[in-house]
């Protein structure tokens, strides 16, 4: 079997006892332990960011908030990735007032940016795909940040914000692009907004060239989910325990409503030029033997089987046909409060 970058650099830090803390066995187990609780639907990171902005807010904002959740009706979960993305509540209630009127189109959108299930992901009819090659990254991001903002997603689908609040993303192409009218340039500003800031300052301060898509250590750093910090995994897919630790680590984030950015590669075997993280998918889902896969290359969500993780095969679609996985972004541990 052919070598990885990532693999060669896990194994030469695991010689100097420097293995990353979430593949040693007491964190594999946890993360497993914690991805088999029960109830996904009532205990996730949105409704325990809820759960503790209600505590904490006045009276007229409590009732604000149960007034906005209320109006959702089954969508309330809406209501509650709002909330948990640090919107302001006037902006949450603006929402809930316009959500009946948008396009059927616009709330399934908005309910799930990367669809309902497996096929072709669109945005009304907009393919869900990359801008180009170096901007999978980019897509990955954007997809993510509206699955955890739908006050991002209402943007992309309708044009529309909720009183003086844009998100950050928003605001940055309202300034710098404030011609994107259709929701196809939309997402095609929102990715190049996102790549911009991913590889700006990527290298000792230095800006990372764009030609070379998104350089890992910066999607943990520029990542917006859930108010959520989050670090990157390098990972060793020849190494059984670091994969087994891996998929407990990204199961137990996808329980939790977490998505996971997901570096791949091609290896020794196939030249030099493949072996470095080169193409980023973002793992949506688990099913019974694996996972859903968005894959901004084709813009489809695809299955991956979770024994395709340990080590080499062939090209895989979910991997956007490279061979390898080479680096996870997963949520660092939450800090009680």
């Amino acid at each position: 079997m052919g070598w990885t970058a990532t693999s060669v650099a896990a194994s030469v830090a695991a010689s100097f006892g420097l293995r990353g803390r979430w593949s040693d066995r007491y964190s594999a187990a946890h993360a497993a332990g914690r991805a088999q609780r029960g109830g996904p639907d009532t205990d996730t990171v949105f409704t325990r960011a809820y759960a503790r902005v209600r505590a904490r807010a006045s009276a007229a904002d409590a009732k604000a908030l149960d007034t906005s959740r209320a109006a959702l009706g089954d969508d309330a979960g809406l209501i509650e990735r709002a909330v948990a993305s640090g919107a302001p509540i006037t902006a949450i209630a603006g929402f809930a007032a316009a959500w009946d009127t948008f396009p059927r189109t616009a709330q399934q959108a908005i309910r799930h940016p990367a669809g309902a299930g497996l096929g072709h992901v669109r945005f009304g009819n907009v393919k869900a795909t990359q801008v180009d090659e170096t901007t999978c990254g980019a897509a990955v991001m954007a997809m993510m940040l509206m699955m955890g903002d739908p006050l991002v997603a209402a943007w992309l689908m309708t044009g529309r914000h909720f009183g003086d609040y844009l998100p950050r993303e928003v605001l940055a192409i309202t300034l710098g692009e404030p011609g994107a009218r259709t929701i196809d340039e939309r997402w095609h500003a929102l990715q190049r907004v996102l790549h911009a800031q991913t590889t700006r300052r990527a290298v000792l301060g230095a800006p990372w060239p764009r030609a070379f898509g998104t350089p890992p250590w910066r999607v943990d750093d520029e990542t917006r989910f859930a108010g959520l910090a989050f670090r990157g995994a390098v990972l060793d897919d020849s190494d059984p325990d670091a994969v087994a630790a891996a998929i407990a680590h990204a199961s137990a984030a996808l329980r939790d409503g977490i998505p996971v950015p997901l570096y791949t590669s091609g290896d020794s075997r196939s030249g030099l030029s493949t072996v470095m993280p080169r193409h980023v998918v973002l793992l949506t889902g688990r099913t019974e033997h694996g996972f859903q896969v968005y894959e901004p290359g084709s813009g489809r969500v695809l299955p991956l089987a979770e024994a395709r993780m340990y080590g080499a095969g062939p090209k895989e679609p979910a991997y956007g046909q490279w061979t390898r996985a080479s680096w996870m972004v997963l949520p660092k541990a939450r800090r009680r409060s």
